[in-house]
């Protein structure tokens, strides 16, 4: 026969909150997982369901359950005794997502078991989020091509407007060709579907990778990159770093005015390798700055798909210096330019 001590040391390994309450709905029992749930300080015993969980919903449905022996489900936001929308709004970000079941026990005791489903609730909403965005991304791309296609295969339309119409396909198939490559890339690295193996590289090398692929962009539009490097060396894959500062560089020449100068630095700091650029463009708002690394957000919208990018450039830095256990981080200011910042741990 179990003793009570083992029905609570059961409860206890539970990683379910469990609440059981007295008909005036009021606490008799519950386990350690309740309390770090719902981060109660003091003693749950003899709390009561509405000063725990302030929501007249929740109240409601407990009253139900308690009268009709029935069972049921909801899903609640909190945030420092708040429920809903007031939850959502002071939280900013921070509030709680939980599950509930509550049902009927013997005696009109009622059972209430609590999940916190945050975590599954934001992934949800940003896998929501990106696919929109990948849908939108690529469909605006793939209207142009379908729509120029289509009057091209009309006819009656004169040599210069064939060539012009062929153009405009080609571009927007190359930007739907960038965009699908940075996915794949990312999706590598969500994966870590990446080569592991690491090798000290030297940080001229890196740089001397980054320009001979970026100086044509440059030369496009009058831009002068200055690189500079210390002699040192970087345990890392050789590879994605060269990405990250490729992507980096021609983010500093898109957001760059003609005729302005890029300066891009590699050195060490202690343990760590930096790799800056740093650009004269229009600067990045504080509040965009926390931002900037997410999928698809762009500061300037028009201007960043005039220039082709694909609004992955940035995420996949962030991921590339997360692989390699550094950092990746920004410094701005309005119409007078941005330092981007990658560092990498030296071993």
């Amino acid at each position: 026969m179990l003793k009570d001590k083992d029905y609570n040391i059961i409860l206890d390994s539970l990683s379910e909150g469990i609440l059981i309450l007295d008909k005036k709905k009021k606490v008799i029992l519950s386990n350690s997982s309740a309390e770090k749930l719902i981060s109660w300080t003091s003693p749950l015993k003899g709390s009561s369901l509405s000063s725990l969980f302030h929501s007249t919903e929740l109240t409601k449905a407990a009253d139900e359950v308690l009268k009709e022996d029935s069972v049921r489900k909801l899903k609640l936001v909190c945030y420092r005794g708040n429920t809903g929308d007031k939850a959502v709004i002071s939280g900013k970000g921070r509030e709680k997502q939980y599950k509930l079941k509550l049902q009927r026990l013997e005696d009109k005791q009622l059972l209430v078991t609590i999940s916190d489903v945050t975590k599954l609730e934001r992934l949800g909403t940003v896998r929501q989020n990106f696919v929109s965005n990948v849908s939108h991304e690529l469909k605006t791309p793939l209207t142009a091509i379908i729509g120029f296609s289509e009057t091209l295969s009309e006819g009656n339309l004169t040599r210069e407007e064939m060539e012009n119409f062929a153009r405009i396909i080609e571009k927007n198939s190359l930007r739907m060709q960038r965009i699908i490559q940075d996915l794949l890339l990312l999706t590598s690295l969500d994966r870590t579907e990446v080569d592991s193996q690491m090798e000290k590289v030297k940080g001229d090398r890196i740089l001397s990778e980054v320009q001979a692929y970026t100086s044509f962009k440059a030369n496009e539009k009058g831009i002068t990159v200055e690189y500079s490097a210390s002699d040192f060396s970087v345990k890392c894959n050789e590879s994605l770093i060269v990405q990250a500062v490729i992507n980096l560089v021609l983010n500093a020449i898109s957001y760059s005015p003609e005729n302005s100068t890029v300066t891009v630095k590699a050195g060490k700091k202690g343990k760590n390798a930096l790799f800056s650029v740093s650009d004269h463009g229009c600067g990045i708002a504080e509040e965009d700055i926390p931002r900037i690394f997410e999928r698809f957000y762009r500061v300037d919208k028009a201007r960043s798909r005039e220039s082709g990018g694909t609004g992955l450039g940035l995420s996949i830095v962030r991921h590339i210096a997360i692989i390699h256990e550094g950092t990746i981080t920004v410094e701005s200011e309005l119409r007078k330019g941005s330092t981007f910042t990658l560092s990498l741990p030296l071993n």
